[in-house]
């Protein structure tokens, strides 16, 4: 079980996880709130280039503490030596649960369960723009501010048919505000087989900027350090536009 790109749900402007990061946070958008994520996704391994255009995550509001999360991307795929291949991906259906709230700048705790699988008749597993099978991922994500630094950290565990795509998950993301309206992510993300004896590690860094009320610039790049899941990622990069509502 590979990371597949960047992806989850932002909230607000403070440092965190979330887009344009590959760990989750606790935020969610509000009652009646939509945030809605368009990104471009450029993740490549040698002889191979898979991207997303573009990638969807849109995000809806249940009460202040929940949030309704659907993901999908258009995806490209380009094999050295071969024509390349384009189809949708998989299609991610996930809720958060904030069940714990010490205040915006105070620890904050919550699960974010998804499900994620192939769109019945689409044929892209066989394409390979998307992965086969079916998976259930159930994570936890946690965060506090210190000083100036915020500080996110998420574990899970995947669930699935397929035995490659049964494993753990943990990220740790570390964020500061540099300015009103503009701030910058370093991150480590693990994923390891199930019996944990095999593993990827991705790093990168991202930033987000205000470009209004309603409008954030999201940006990240990132690559493994190690990888014994799968090809290596010798380039992973995230760049797209949120839109609050």
């Amino acid at each position: 079980m590979a990371v597949a790109a960047f992806a989850g749900a932002a909230c607000g402007l403070r440092a965190q996880g979330g887009p344009p990061m590959v760990t989750d946070d606790p935020g969610t958008p509000g009652d009646r709130h939509w945030e809605i994520n368009l990104a471009w996704t450029d993740q490549r391994t040698p002889g191979q280039t898979l991207e997303g255009i573009p990638l969807l995550d849109a995000n809806y509001g249940v009460g202040d503490r929940i949030q309704l999360n659907y993901m999908a991307s258009w995806n490209v795929l380009r094999t050295a030596g071969e024509a390349s291949e384009s189809g949708a991906s998989d299609s991610q259906f996930a809720v958060k649960w904030r069940f714990y709230d010490a205040g915006e700048t105070g620890l904050q705790v919550s699960t974010y369960p998804r499900i994620t699988f192939v769109n019945p008749g689409s044929g892209s597993d066989r394409r390979g723009t998307a992965d086969p099978g079916t998976s259930f991922l159930v994570p936890f994500e946690v965060r506090r501010d210190f000083g100036v630094l915020s500080v996110n950290a998420e574990i899970g565990h995947a669930f699935s048919n397929a035995a490659r795509d049964r494993g753990w998950i943990a990220g740790l993301c570390v964020g500061r505000e540099v300015s009103k309206g503009w701030e910058v992510d370093a991150e480590v993300y693990d994923t390891g087989s199930d019996s944990m004896d095999r593993n990827e590690v991705l790093v990168d860094a991202g930033t987000r900027f205000d470009l209004s009320g309603h409008a954030t610039l999201l940006l990240a790049i990132g690559r493994d350090t190690h990888n014994s899941l799968s090809p290596k990622l010798s380039l992973l990069t995230y760049a797209g536009i949120q839109i609050r509502i």
